[in-house]
């Protein structure tokens, strides 16, 4: 067997692929599938036990996908849809899925389909690089330490952490500007939507909406109602009023801390395919800049004790939620934002809001900018209302100073705002089939850097997506 010495020791070299790719999430899920689908070897390590990240371990259950993303996201959406029945596809801008459903049809896609060589439990522990080439990858996992050397690497983690360990220029908001604030996703189990929607309708007063929110997210008990038979997204939000009414005449029922983590969003439910049960997306925690291990570590403590909270609510005081129950947490904490490495380009607020355009565009979006600061009512939205898309380009995704490393997901190479406008799972997965496009080209061609692409073959693949 191979080797290489790592600081006076040797590690075995378990692979030579010729993509690697570090995570399994949406942006290394689309890395995977089109790297394969370009003719390229693909090792690809996930620290959790099932692809799809926040999709699926994160509950994240909820895929925006916008009119322009044509291609390897809606093709997955489809997939979806043929595997439980449903027609959600029509559901867009904003999906509905099933966490397990996307488990299954995810591993189908990466690893029976495409071939994709995957390790679950697997974490990137160190980067052997010279001169801003990696040469090697070392990897943990039940085997112990091991390593692997590939011609190209994507970093898909979400963190930066491959990028960050191979010493990459990493951006990450910092003193009074912190990242957008992470959710802790929750579903609550055998829910009378029907008795909540009568409610509304008999008291509507306690349902008018306080808390900034997307004007598409304002639906009223019939819209609900019949979005949900039609497999349509279903947007039950705000509950802001009802919370208030409801602890102002049971002073007793929620401590003054509690009754502060009920009203930071309110209460935002979900809904998904199969019936009786909602999504929630309502935890959050202010002050949030995720680079470091302590603070992910209590903020995912903290948040999940305040689903509790939330569903103590819910059940005392919500009709139709009287016999509901806690169906589980997320194992993954939905974070937004952390770390970004620098690339060639940095998007910019400016590029998102001025729909620019570039020659080497990757992809494509419309959403605007959407930052999160995790206190009371405070999201700050720009919404761009469907009047022009931007692009993403190739050199966001391409790491500064290195060779053979990219980047997908939402650690490329953004500003903390336009970040916030492009971070969404589909937009990820596609920011991922262009980097697995990428380096699969390069790797087959014998190139030896990112800046040797004719970004033109990628663009061919990519064009439904831009």
């Amino acid at each position: 067997m191979k080797t290489i010495t790592v600081k006076g020791h040797e590690v075995p070299i378990i692979a030579e692929p010729d993509v690697f790719i570090a995570g399994g999430g949406p942006a290394g899920v689309g890395a995977a599938i089109q790297a394969r689908r370009s003719g390229a070897s693909v090792f690809l390590a996930e620290k959790l036990y099932a692809l799809g990240g926040t999709l699926t371990s994160g509950l994240m259950s909820k895929i925006a996908v916008a009119q322009m993303t044509n291609g390897l996201p809606l093709e997955i959406i489809r997939r979806f849809d043929a595997y439980q029945g449903t027609h959600y596809e029509n559901s867009r801008p904003e999906v509905p899925v099933d966490p397990e459903t996307a488990k299954i049809i995810l591993d189908e896609m990466v690893i029976r389909e495409s071939g994709a060589d995957v390790h679950f439990g697997t974490v990137v522990s160190g980067i052997v690089q010279e001169n801003g080439e990696i040469q090697a990858v070392l990897l943990s996992s039940l085997d112990g330490e091991c390593a692997v050397r590939a011609k190209y690497y994507i970093d898909c983690t979400g963190d930066g952490q491959m990028a960050y360990l191979a010493g990459a220029d990493c951006m990450v908001e910092g003193g009074e500007s912190y990242s957008s604030s992470p959710t802790l996703m929750f579903r609550i189990g055998n829910c009378d939507l029907e008795k909540l929607f009568q409610y509304e309708e008999s008291h509507p007063e306690l349902f008018e909406h306080v808390y900034t929110t997307y004007k598409r997210h304002i639906m009223d008990a019939a819209q609900c109602r019949q979005n949900i038979e039609d497999q349509i997204y279903a947007h039950m939000a705000d509950f802001v009023k009802l919370i208030r009414a409801r602890c102002a005449e049971y002073p007793d029922a929620f401590t003054e801390e509690e009754q502060e983590v009920l009203l930071r969003r309110g209460i935002l439910f979900l809904s998904q395919p199969a019936p009786n049960h909602v999504l929630v997306n309502s935890t959050t925690r202010p002050q949030f800049r995720g680079d470091r291990e302590k603070e992910v570590s209590e903020t995912m403590a903290e948040l999940r004790r305040h689903c509790h909270i939330l569903f103590r609510f819910a059940k005392r005081f919500i009709p139709g939620f009287e016999n509901a129950f806690l169906m589980d947490t997320a194992s993954l904490l939905g974070i937004r934002e952390s770390r970004r490495i620098r690339g060639d380009y940095v998007l910019t607020q400016e590029d998102v809001e001025s729909f620019r355009k570039f020659d080497d565009a990757i992809c494509s979006n419309g959403g605007g900018v959407e930052l999160h600061s995790g206190k009371a009512n405070s999201l700050v939205l720009h919404e761009q209302d469907g009047k022009g898309t931007y692009n993403i380009p190739y050199r966001a995704i391409i790491a500064k100073d290195f060779k053979n490393l990219l980047m997908a997901g939402r650690c490329f190479s953004a500003s903390h705002a336009a970040l916030s406008a492009a971070r969404n799972i589909s937009y990820c997965c596609a920011l991922g089939q262009a980097a697995g496009a990428a380096a699969a080209i390069l790797s087959l061609e014998g190139k030896t850097s990112v800046r040797e692409l004719d970004v033109r073959k990628v663009q061919e693949i990519t064009k439904d997506n831009i």
